[in-house]
C-alpha cells in the first residue's frame, strides 16, 4: 500500500476510494474495504483508503481521544486489506469547515477519485444533516459516482470503533475481538519495576505503552499471548490497576508475567494479545494469599490458552 498526504497528488486512471478514520480497523470496517476492492476490479480502476493522521473529534471538541489503534498499527492493519493507496490527511479546523460538495471536490481533483464508497451510516462535510442522496447529487455534478456499503453484523451484533472502545473500558476484551476480528493488543516497552513479582516467584515485565492514546482495557488480571521482539512467542498472564495489596502511588501499571520464561526482558519490545478477563483486580490479604491467587490465575490462564 503507497502512503499519499496532502501534498502529494495521484495521476492515474482513476480510484475507487472509501473515507474514514477507521479506528482499530474493525470487521466493518474490513466489509466496507472489501466492497472497494471489488467495486475497483470490475471497473479496471485503483484502490484507495481515505483517512487522516488525527481523529476529527480531537479538532472538533480540542479533547484528546483514546483510540484502538495507533496511527502506525492501523496503517499496518489497512495495509493488510490489499489495498492499492492510501491518502492521509491531516484533518485542520479548514477542512471541517468544508461541505461535502467541496469535499468530493477535491478528492476529485487532487486524486482522481472517481469513485466513493461511503458506510451505511458514514456522515462527511461540516452540514451533517446531508444525505447519502445528497452526495449522490454532489457526486453526479463532480463526474463522481456514489455508492453505499451495506452493514457489517458479525454474530447479529452492530460494529463500531464507540462500541469497541466501551468494552475495553469495561474490559470485555473477548466481545470486542468479536467485532475487531482479532484480539485486542497493546505494545510497548519494558521499564524498571519494584521486582515484587520475582521475590514471590512470579516475576513480571512492567510496560510502558508506546502510544499514549491506546486504550488500556479496565484492571483487572487478562489470560495474553506475548510476543517479545516480534518472533518470541510466550503465553502468559497480565495485572492492569495500581497493586492494592502492596504500597501504591495509585499509578496504573500493567505487569506480565511470561510462562515458561527466564530471563531478563529490560528495555525489550513487547507486544500482548489479550485473550479473556480473568477477574477484577482486588487486595487480598498478604503476600501470601496474593502468591496463592495468582497461581489459581495462572492455571485458569494456561486452560484458556491452550
Amino acid at each position: 500500500m503507497q502512503i499519499l498526504d496532502n501534498s502529494r497528488h495521484l495521476s492515474s486512471k482513476g480510484m475507487v476510494a472509501t473515507i474514514g478514520f477507521f479506528d482499530g480497523v474493525h470487521s466493518g470496517h474490513k466489509s466496507l474495504i472489501a466492497d472497494v476492492l471489488k467495486i475497483a476490479i470490475q471497473n479496471g480502476l485503483t484502490s484507495g483508503i481515505i483517512t487522516f493522521k488525527n481523529h476529527p473529534k480531537t479538532v472538533l471538541s480540542g479533547k484528546a481521544m483514546q483510540l484502538i489503534t495507533s496511527t502506525k498499527e492501523r496503517l499496518r492493519r489497512l495495509a493488510a486489506t490489499g489495498t492499492d493507496y492510501c491518502i492521509l490527511l491531516d484533518f485542520t479546523p479548514q477542512m471541517a469547515q468544508m461541505s461535502a460538495h467541496d469535499f468530493i471536490a477535491f478528492l476529485h481533483d487532487n486524486y482522481n477519485i472517481r469513485h466513493l464508497v461511503v458506510g451505511y451510516d458514514h456522515r462527511f462535510g461540516h452540514n451533517i444533516n446531508e444525505t447519502y442522496d445528497d452526495y449522490c447529487r454532489y457526486g453526479k455534478e463532480l463526474g463522481v459516482t456514489i455508492s453505499r456499503s451495506g452493514a457489517c453484523m458479525p454474530e447479529g451484533h452492530k460494529v463500531s470503533s464507540s462500541i469497541i472502545r466501551r468494552l475495553l473500558g469495561e474490559g470485555r476484551v473477548h466481545d470486542a475481538a468479536l467485532l475487531l476480528s482479532y484480539d485486542y493488543e497493546i505494545e510497548g516497552h519494558v521499564v524498571a519495576g519494584h521486582q515484587l513479582g520475582r521475590r514471590i516467584g512470579f516475576p513480571t515485565a512492567n510496560i510502558s505503552c508506546d502510544f499514549p492514546e491506546k486504550i488500556i482495557p479496565a484492571n483487572g488480571v487478562y489470560a495474553v499471548r506475548i510476543i517479545v521482539n516480534r518472533k518470541y512467542h510466550y503465553n502468559g498472564m497480565v495485572n492492569i490497576g495500581n497493586r492494592p495489596t502492596v504500597h501504591s502511588d495509585g499509578e496504573i501499571c500493567i505487569e506480565a508475567h511470561l510462562f515458561d520464561f527466564s530471563g531478563n526482558l529490560y528495555e525489550q519490545y513487547i507486544e500482548i494479545q489479550f485473550i479473556a478477563r480473568l477477574r477484577s483486580e482486588k487486595k487480598m490479604n498478604g503476600l501470601k494469599e496474593l502468591t496463592d491467587q495468582l497461581q489459581k490465575d495462572k492455571e485458569h490462564a494456561m486452560n484458556i490458552l491452550l
